[in-house]
C-alpha cells in the first residue's frame, strides 16, 4: 500500500509541474463553468417563442365549429390539437399547452351571425403566458369573423338561419311592433341577397373582412376558464423552477469537463511513460504492475475529487447552493470511480501518446456531446435524450445535479451512482487486464 501511495504522489507531482496540463484539468473547466453560467443567465425567463400550443374541445361538432377550428389551424402562430376536456385541462396545468378552448353545443348555430347573441367560447390560459393570451383572443376573433363570410357563401345555410330567426322573432312577444317590422324587412333583404349567389360570391370577399374593420360588433363572447397551473416536476419548466442560480447548471458541466481533462491527462501519461522508458525502469524496480496501475488510479481519483471540490467552492462563492452536501460527496466519489475506470481503459487503447491522446479526446467529446456536457440534456430533443443514457457523462452530471439542485433523495441517487460505479469497475477491470498482459 505504501508503494501505491508513493506512485500516486509521484504522478501528482508530475502533474503539478505540467502547467498546461494542470490548466486543462482545473483552469479550463472554471472558464467553462463561468461561460455556461453567463449563457444560462436567461434560462429562467421562459421556454422560447415557438407556436402557441392550443388544445380544443369541440362539444358542438358542427360544420361551423369544424370550419372555425380549420381557420385556427391555418394560422401559422398556432398549433392546434383536439383533446377531451380533462386531457386538455391537464395539458395546460402541466405547461404542455399555452391554452385550452371549449366550444359548447350550439356554437355553430350562432357563430358568424351578425344578429342575436354571439357564440360563447370558453378559454383557459396558462397564467404565466399572459402575452400569448392576448394574441390568442385576437386570433379567435379573426377566425370568428371569417365565419360571417362562410355563411354568405352558402345560400342554403343562410336560408335556414333566416327561417329560424323569423320563427324566433314570431315567438318572442316582447319585441315591439316597430322593431318587429324592421327585423322582418332585414330578413327579407337577406333572403333576396341569397337569390343571386353569383353577385353575392363577389361581395363575400369583402364581407369576410368587414367584421374586423367594424366597430361595436361582438363576434364572440369569451369566458375565462379556470386552469390552475401545476408544473410537472419532470418537465423542462419544472426542472428550471428548481434552480437557485444560473450556476446550478453550468458548474456540474464544468466539473465534468475537469474530470474529462483528468481522464485524458492520466491516460496520456501512461502512454508517455511507455515511450520514454519510464515504465521499463519502474518494472525493473521492486514495483509490481498492479502497484503501478493502482498508483495511477489513486492519483487520478484524488485529482478528480479535488476538481469537484474546487469547483464546488467556487460555485458556492458565486451563489450556488447545494441542496445536500452528503449526497454531493456520494456523487463525487461515484464520478471519480467511474472516470478512473474510463481512464484505465483509454490508456490501453493505443501504444503511443498521439494514439491515446487522439482517441481518448475523441471518445471524451462524444460522451460529452451525448451526455449534456455541451447542451444540458433537459434542452435536447427526445431522441437525443434517449441516446444520452449511453453516456457516462449524462449520469455523472445527473448525480451532481441531483445533489446540487434537483433535490434528489438518497433512493433517487442510487441508480445514477450505481451506473457510474459499474462503468468504473468495468473500465478498470478491462484496462488492468490489458495492461498486465502487455510487456512494459
Amino acid at each position: 500500500m505504501n508503494r501505491i501511495v508513493k506512485m500516486a504522489i509521484k504522478d501528482l507531482r508530475l502533474l503539478a509541474r505540467d502547467r498546461m496540463g494542470a490548466f486543462f484539468i482545473l483552469g479550463f473547466p472554471i472558464l467553462m463553468g463561468l461561460f455556461f453560467g453567463l449563457v444560462m443567465g436567461g434560462s429562467n425567463s421562459g421556454e422560447g417563442r415557438a407556436k402557441m400550443q392550443v388544445a380544443i374541445v369541440d362539444n358542438d361538432n358542427s360544420d361551423m365549429s369544424r370550419k372555425f377550428i380549420e381557420s385556427l389551424k391555418a394560422n401559422e402562430s398556432i398549433a392546434v390539437s383536439m383533446e377531451e376536456l380533462e386531457s386538455a385541462r391537464e395539458s395546460v396545468r402541466k405547461g404542455k399547452r399555452v391554452a385550452m378552448m371549449v366550444l359548447d353545443e350550439g356554437f355553430g348555430e350562432s357563430a358568424g351571425v351578425l344578429w342575436g347573441q354571439p357564440p360563447t367560447i370558453k378559454l383557459g390560459v396558462d397564467p404565466s403566458r399572459s402575452a400569448e393570451a392576448a394574441m390568442l383572443q385576437g386570433f379567435i376573433m379573426e377566425s370568428i369573423g371569417q365565419l360571417v363570410g362562410e355563411r354568405f357563401q352558402d345560400p342554403d345555410l343562410m336560408r335556414n338561419f333566416i327561417d329560424k330567426s323569423r320563427q324566433e322573432l314570431a315567438d318572442n312577444q316582447s319585441i315591439s311592433s316597430t322593431n318587429r317590422m324592421l327585423m322582418q324587412a332585414f330578413f327579407g333583404s337577406l333572403e333576396q341577397m341569397t337569390e343571386n349567389i353569383g353577385a353575392l360570391q363577389t361581395q363575400s370577399d369583402d364581407s369576410s373582412q368587414a367584421p374586423n374593420a367594424g366597430k361595436g360588433i361582438q363576434f364572440a363572447n369569451i369566458e375565462s376558464l379556470d386552469v390552475s397551473r401545476a408544473v410537472d416536476p419532470d418537465s423542462t419548466a419544472g426542472q428550471i423552477a428548481k434552480l437557485n442560480s444560473k450556476w446550478d447548471i453550468s458548474f456540474p458541466q464544468a466539473m465534468i469537463w475537469g474530470v474529462l481533462g483528468c481522464v485524458a491527462g492520466f491516460a496520456i501519461s501512461i502512454a508517455k511513460e511507455r515511450t520514454q522508458g519510464t515504465m521499463t525502469r519502474l518494472r525493473v524496480a521492486p514495483v509490481s504492475k498492479f502497484e503501478i496501475i493502482a498508483g495511477k488510479a489513486l492519483a487520478c481519483f484524488i485529482t478528480v475529487v479535488l476538481v469537484i471540490v474546487t469547483l464546488t467552492v467556487l460555485g458556492v462563492l458565486l451563489g450556488m447552493q447545494p441542496k445536500s452536501y452528503p449526497l454531493l460527496v456520494l456523487a463525487a466519489i461515484s464520478v471519480s470511480v467511474c472516470f478512473v475506470g474510463i481512464m484505465m481503459f483509454l490508456s490501453v487503447i493505443g501504444t503511443t501518446e498521439q494514439a491515446v491522446g487522439g482517441s481518448g479526446w475523441a471518445i471524451n467529446m462524444v460522451m460529452a456531446m451525448l451526455g449534456g456536457g455541451m447542451i444540458p440534456v433537459m434542452f435536447m430533443p427526445a431522441f437525443m435524450k434517449s441516446l444520452s443514457n449511453l453516456s457516462p457523462v449524462k449520469w455523472g452530471i445527473l448525480s451532481l445535479e441531483g445533489a446540487i439542485w434537483r433535490e434528489f433523495s438518497f433512493a433517487e441517487m442510487v441508480m445514477p451512482c450505481l451506473i457510474l460505479i459499474g462503468v468504473g469497475i468495468i473500465g478498470m477491470s478491462i484496462g488492468t487486464l490489458i495492461f498486465r498482459r502487455t510487456d512494459a
